[in-house]
């Protein structure tokens, strides 16, 4: 996914630079400068992440804690009221959750040593991951030409020139489907998130920077995406201001009818070609195997295996005279 995001980057840049050295021994220096420059600009972006949008989302998170006690108090006048009210109803309740309150605090107190010490092992797992991750991605992107040659001639030694034609043809339309989802996806994403702090910040809404960025990311996950992103920052402002809440509900409607009906059509456009039906089907199964990243590559996944099948379906129905499917299709296009 790495090369997928850094290969855009890595072709603009090379495309300054490839006429002046086209043909000539500095061809291969200008590419690895190109490479270096590409990976530059990452990790500038997502240093500029973490020293302007980290702290404050630190602040953010801070400032939440610090709110705690008032948030408590709010939640201890909620149940003074519902006891006056319901009186039997509540003491039932509060008999049945306090030893599992306890216990639950119990076993927490008990697993804090192994939890920090797995808590420490995976977040080196993590920080190895990400360096292999852009290891690899930097080899991906120097070697892709190397890659497809030896795709090709694998393709060619068992397949006929016209098949092997037709074959390269169609997995590099796939990669298109793949890689244009994904980066017109996150720019959407970026847009939407940036857009969101703005507008949190005109009408003064605490936490802009931490839920702007939830909401940003979650806009990854077609359809749901903006709806996840919402609950967190409607769970806070509930428990701090209801109007606060019902503001930033009306503020997501409002900045998700502008992504669904102008930004995302003008950057996605038909960038994978499914009806709604088939990305809740990618979401839904990607997210059931392979969590929140299986909900974020699904639909592009969805999309490479529907453009597949229906080039299959298309060949196998080449010279076929079936006259229904052809009444189908005049009766669509009317």
């Amino acid at each position: 996914i790495i090369a997928y995001f850094v290969s855009p980057i890595y072709e603009k840049i090379y495309g300054l630079f490839e006429k002046s050295v086209r043909g000539k021994k500095t061809a291969k220096p200008v590419r690895m400068l190109s490479l270096l420059l590409s990976y530059l600009l990452l990790v500038g972006f997502v240093t500029v992440a973490f020293v302007f949008v980290i702290p404050q989302i630190g602040e953010s998170i801070t400032e939440l804690t610090n709110n705690i006690p008032v948030v408590y108090n709010n939640i201890i006048d909620m149940l003074a009221n519902l006891h006056e009210k319901y009186p039997d109803f509540v003491s039932e309740k509060l008999n049945e959750m306090v030893p599992n309150l306890i216990k639950y605090g119990t076993n927490i107190v008990g697993n804090v040593i192994p939890m920090v010490f797995s808590i420490s092992v995976s977040i080196v797992k993590v920080m190895i991951n990400i360096l292999l991750a852009l290891i690899i991605s930097v080899y991906m992107i120097v070697g892709r030409e190397t890659f497809k040659h030896q795709g090709k001639r694998l393709v060619y030694s068992v397949f006929s020139e016209t098949k092997g034609d037709t074959i390269c043809k169609t997995l590099g339309e796939c990669n298109d489907i793949f890689s244009a989802f994904l980066i017109s996806k996150a720019i959407d994403s970026l847009i939407i998130g940036c857009l969101c702090c703005v507008i949190m910040n005109i009408i003064h809404l605490p936490y802009t920077v931490l839920i702007s960025v939830i909401v940003g990311i979650t806009n990854m996950i077609p359809y749901f995406g903006p709806f996840i992103g919402a609950v967190p920052g409607v769970l806070i402002y509930l428990c701090i201001s209801p109007k606060d809440a019902l503001i930033f509900v009306i503020m997501i409607f409002i900045l998700q009818q502008f992504d669904g009906l102008i930004l995302g059509p003008r950057l996605l456009g038909q960038s994978t070609g499914l009806s709604p039906i088939w990305v809740i089907f990618g979401i839904t199964v990607g997210g059931a195997y392979f969590g929140v990243v299986g909900m974020f590559i699904g639909v592009p996944v969805v999309a490479v295996f529907a453009f597949l099948l229906n080039k299959i379906i298309s060949y196998r129905l080449s010279g076929k005279e079936i006259k229904a499917l052809k009444v189908e299709d005049e009766e669509s296009i009317e």
